[in-house]
């Protein structure tokens, strides 16, 4: 890679492609002249802008003051799908039918026609419904008269307002200007009527929405058109269906909310009933009216009811102690008093049993005696309400007992009555709380009902027009200076494009860099130019470009050409036929012969010699090498020619000979070798034409007889990979002098030069001219200068 970046010839490569300057003018013409007649007659396409601002209806709408949570969400617009909804064929459908897009009508010029939107006399009506109409297609050419038209080709004249039933799809038109009819009468018209489908896909992919910038609300609606009028009239429409759309859909849902709400209050009115319904019998089945008063009632009761059997209790164990406070006393002593019993009856046979008991004991220490009839009677009074005390206490205790017995058992169920509160408070709560979700329910859908009512009535817009849809003035395509542009890029790359390709796809070698790269290690010792005549034989002293080549060849022969005290044994060979290698030995020795020279030029291409055609002589009239090599009583001299007649040849030539059937076994049975050998005191120079060294082994086999090896390559004839076969040669022969000649260079010129500029420039040679004066070289030696001037 580093190699062929080195060997990279800006130069050359330039002047490559200039070869074919006229092709590439004339494809730049072509490019120019077919941009020139579009533009004449394409048609203009123009552009139209509008902008709107999505408005965010969801905090506009009208609510009534509360505290409650809204169940009905508000939720962020999104932008990506206004845009999606916008490019809906639903939307675009709406926009289509509104203006009737489906139908075209065209003014029919002579090359293009242009379509028309507003500014047409007539409209036209198709006699069948819209639905039966979206798949549906005709196009349709009239010409307009003065009271009707006719269509195109049939001859038939139709009024207007006259229904056309003779055509695919039946139609009428209508007149509508009639002045504008009497400037267009006779012009030729194309109706056009396109499916539904296809229009709507047409203005969506077309059409381009997008936002103006990020964060923003605005959004851009731009579509191009050739009709300024239509496209603008599609953009503010869909404009308007669009904002129309945004409000039904939020009319809808005011609509629906009411009707939802509506029925939900037949709904909760029946729940509600029977929520209180359900209320109502609990109460009754539970006994209660409010439930934190009953409480209140049953715990009274409750603990009234725990008292009177604390009380009964605790009387029963007074009237016992009394009991025995009175069974305990024997005589007539006094008993306790105010001891705690509830019982006025037994409190006051007490009292009056222990007035008695002091009275009679006042009695005596007044000097009564027991058996005075005073103390007697009190005595006996005494006793008597003893025994009424007994007999009272032990009724107290029973009845006491008794009220202990009931007071128990009303205890038990005021216990539990009371211990049924909280489960009757969880059953009413459960049913008061679903009457207050019903309940709040309820008058919260009434406040959406209301809601919805006035947002009906009060809907707002969905979007706000910033600009309505404004046109650009002049087109915006056909874009001329950018056609004009491509044109003429276009004119210059394709024949390049094409030249390039043609040369890397190439395989041939073209010039000496192509032998340099590929053969690092073997000198090009000489160009040989392309020569256009028949006759490529150089003259002797000749002037010619050829002659000068060979000259070149001549004097870079003495740098690889080992010095020897005999003559120099130079072979002449080629990797296939058709190289040159015959005519570089020919022209070789010519040159060689003009220093004054003896040279012997040996033709030693056995199976097919070609050098007695190079100077138009019969070959069965002439012996040669193969004579000498299978018959040892030929000689040299019997071989050899000298001085050829009607030619310019000053040295010895010993041609081919008959073409034998074992040229391999002949050139190795030492025969060869011996002639050289023989030959070499009597020339300074002895070359070889040998055969081709990869069609066969002829030459190999006596390559170790040259001095110098000259290898014939040819422009635009050898292939590149055959020149690892020549590496190879020269690595496997351990040839060590050996030089490359280039033949036909120049017969392709797109490689950058001729050899009338490298070597014919300036020395007047015959062939040459001494100033070139077109346009090519001067193109040439323009680019030549500026790149020498970087």
């Amino acid at each position: 890679m580093e190699s062929k970046k080195n060997n990279f010839n800006i130069q050359q490569e330039i002047l490559k492609y200039l070869s074919y300057w006229k092709w590439i003018l004339l494809s730049v013409f072509m490019a120019i002249a077919i941009s020139f007649f579009y533009l004449r007659y394409a048609n203009d396409v123009y552009q139209t802008s509008a902008k709107i601002k999505i408005l965010d209806n969801s905090n506009t709408a009208f609510k009534l003051p509360t505290d409650n949570i809204s169940i009905f969400g508000n939720n962020e617009i999104s932008k990506g799908n206004e845009i999606v909804i916008m490019k809906s064929s639903r939307i675009i459908g709406a926009v289509v039918d509104r203006l009737n897009l489906t139908t075209e009508i065209y003014s029919v010029g002579r090359i293009k026609s242009i379509e028309k939107w507003k500014n047409v006399p007539f409209s036209v009506i198709w006699a069948k419904e819209n639905d039966s109409l979206s798949k549906k297609q005709i196009l349709l050419q009239i010409v307009l008269t003065k009271s009707g038209y006719v269509i195109k080709g049939s001859g038939v004249e139709y009024k207007f307002g006259q229904t056309n039933f003779s055509a695919a799809i039946p139609f009428k038109i209508m007149l509508k200007n009639k002045e504008l009819l009497n400037r267009t009468n006779g012009n030729e018209y194309q109706i056009a009527l396109k499916t539904r489908k296809s229009v709507i896909q047409s203005i969506s992919s077309t059409i381009v929405i997008d936002y103006v910038a990020k964060q923003s609300d605005i959004l851009s609606l731009t579509l191009n058109g050739s009709n300024k009028e239509k496209i603008s009239a599609i953009v503010n429409t869909l404009i308007d269906v669009f904002n129309q759309d945004g409000i039904q859909d939020r009319q809808l849902v005011s609509k629906k909310t009411i009707e939802f709400v509506d029925d939900r209050f037949n709904y909760l009115f029946r729940e509600l009933d029977s929520i209180e319904t359900s209320k109502a019998n609990f109460k009754k089945e539970k006994g209660f009216s409010y439930i934190e008063s009953d409480a209140t009632v049953l715990m009274q009761n409750n603990n009234d009811s725990k008292a009177k059997v604390l009380f009964s209790n605790t009387q029963i164990v007074l009237a016992k102690l009394m009991m025995d406070a009175l069974n305990k006393n024997k005589g007539l002593e006094l008993l306790p008093s105010n001891i705690g019993i509830e019982n006025g009856e037994v409190n006051g046979l007490v009292t009056n049993y222990n007035e008695q008991i002091l009275k009679r004991n006042k009695q005596i220490l007044a000097g009564g005696g027991e058996s005075n009839p005073i103390v007697k009677e009190t005595t006996s009074l005494a006793l008597q309400i003893k025994n009424n005390l007994r007999a009272s206490l032990i009724g107290y205790q029973n009845v006491l007992k008794f009220n202990e017995k009931e007071s128990i058992r009303i205890s038990g169920v005021e216990k539990e009555n009371y211990s049924l509160v909280p489960f009757n408070e969880k059953g009413i709560h459960s049913i008061q709380r679903q009457q207050a979700i019903k309940e709040s329910l309820y008058i919260l859908l009434l406040q959406k009902r209301e809601e919805a009512a006035i947002n009906l009535a009060i809907t707002n817009p969905s979007i706000k027009v910033v600009d309505f849809a404004i046109f650009s003035t002049s087109p915006i395509a056909p874009d001329r200076s950018l056609i004009f542009i491509a044109a003429l890029l276009l004119g210059l790359l394709v024949p390049i494009g094409f030249i390039f390709v043609y040369y890397s796809l190439d395989t041939k070698i073209n010039n000496k860099e192509d032998l340099e790269l590929l053969l690092p290690g073997v000198p090009v010792i000489a160009e040989i130019p392309f020569i256009e005549t028949e006759n490529k034989t150089i003259r002797f002293l000749d002037r010619s470009i050829l002659s000068e080549s060979f000259r070149i060849l001549r004097n870079n022969l003495n740098y690889i050409n080992p010095k020897t005290d005999r003559g120099s044994i130079i072979f002449v060979t080629s990797t296939i036929k058709g190289e040159g290698k015959t005519f570089v030995s020919l022209n070789l020795a010519i040159t060689l012969s003009t220093l004054g020279k003896k040279v012997i030029l040996i033709g030693a291409d056995l199976r097919n010699p070609q050098l007695h055609r190079k100077l138009d002589l019969e070959r069965p009239n002439l012996k040669g090498i193969t004579n000498y090599l299978y018959d040892t009583s030929i000689k040299i001299d019997d071989i050899k020619a000298s001085h050829l007649p009607d030619t310019n040849i000053n040295f010895d030539i010993i041609f081919s000979g008959n073409i034998p059937p074992n040229p391999a076994e002949l050139l190795s049975n030492g025969r060869f070798e011996l002639l050289l050998n023989e030959i070499k005191n009597d020339y300074d120079y002895i070359i070889v034409d040998t055969a081709p060294t990869l069609l066969v082994a002829d030459t190999t086999l006596i390559t170790h007889l040259a001095d110098t090896v000259l290898y014939v390559t040819r422009a635009n004839f050898t292939e590149k990979k055959l020149l690892k076969f020549i590496s190879n040669l020269k690595t496997l022969n351990t040839i060590k002098n050996m030089g490359i000649i280039l033949n036909n260079v120049g017969q392709n010129k797109g490689y950058g030069y001729g050899y009338s500029y490298n070597y014919g420039y300036g020395y007047g040679y015959d062939n040459d001219p001494i100033v070139n004066t077109s346009l090519q070289y001067k193109i040439k030696k323009w680019f030549r200068s500026v790149l020498k001037s970087s």
